[in-house]
């Protein structure tokens, strides 16, 4: 298979755009499955968290759709010379600065909120609990809560730093791989009783709990996106 070790900037997009290079050539067939994370890593000298960011770009742009737990394949109306998500930051890397200022921002919420902000998370809460007996996941309920704990933290560089962390969040690579964790039942229960127990710390006025809590919360995430997939 004619890939090519690869070095620094953007690794994911690297990858991609090689696999991209062997679409267009025919070398993977529209339908094909493509060599496995693992296969994949090995050949090209990388992580296999690089390996799926680069999948899932290719899922971005149109490419290939992933199967989480089986693999990903070639679109069969792949589109040539389809653009590949290369200003998009990291999801990794997003989350690793999430779990830097997340935690301290819960702590602070926990000493400034008001009570009409301690009303507004009880009701994305209650939201966020329908939807998971739906088994449904929304971004959008996800995004109010965080950014409503930003929002009462007390702090407005600290606000803004958590809005520009989310807007990478939004991001399409980082959406996509979100949508795929919220794919897996385990992680919809989990998220819930994790996104329940910061706003209980969060509302009772507890800085410690609050901060204990987000960080155990980014953490599992974190776990989860870097968990084996095929």
């Amino acid at each position: 298979m004619p890939l090519q070790a690869v070095v620094n900037r953007k690794l994911y997009i690297q990858i991609a755009e090689q696999i991209t290079a062997l679409i267009e050539s025919g070398e993977f067939k529209p339908g094909q499955q493509l060599p496995s994370e693992r296969d994949l890593a090995q050949e090209l000298g990388v992580s296999r968290p690089t390996v799926r960011e680069a999948l899932i770009a290719l899922e971005v742009a149109g490419l290939v759709e992933v199967k989480v737990g089986v693999g990903a394949f070639v679109r069969a109306a792949a589109r040539p010379g389809s653009a590949l998500p290369e200003a998009d930051h990291s999801a990794l890397e997003i989350m690793q600065a999430r779990a830097l200022v997340e935690p301290e921002l819960a702590a602070l919420a926990a000493r400034h909120i008001t009570a009409e902000g301690r009303a507004e998370l009880a009701g994305i809460v209650a939201a966020m609990r329908g939807q998971t007996a739906r088994r449904e996941w929304s971004q959008e309920s996800d995004r109010a809560l965080h950014l409503l704990i930003a929002e009462h933290c007390g702090n407005q560089a600290l606000r803004e730093i958590a809005l520009t962390l989310w807007r990478g969040r939004e991001e399409g690579l980082s959406a996509a791989f979100h949508q795929h964790l919220s794919r897996r039942p385990a992680l919809l229960d989990r998220i819930m009783a994790d996104h329940d127990g910061i706003a209980t710390a969060i509302t009772a006025g507890d800085p410690d709990r609050a901060r204990s809590a987000m960080a155990a919360h980014l953490d599992y995430v974190q776990k989860e996106m870097l968990a084996v997939w095929d």
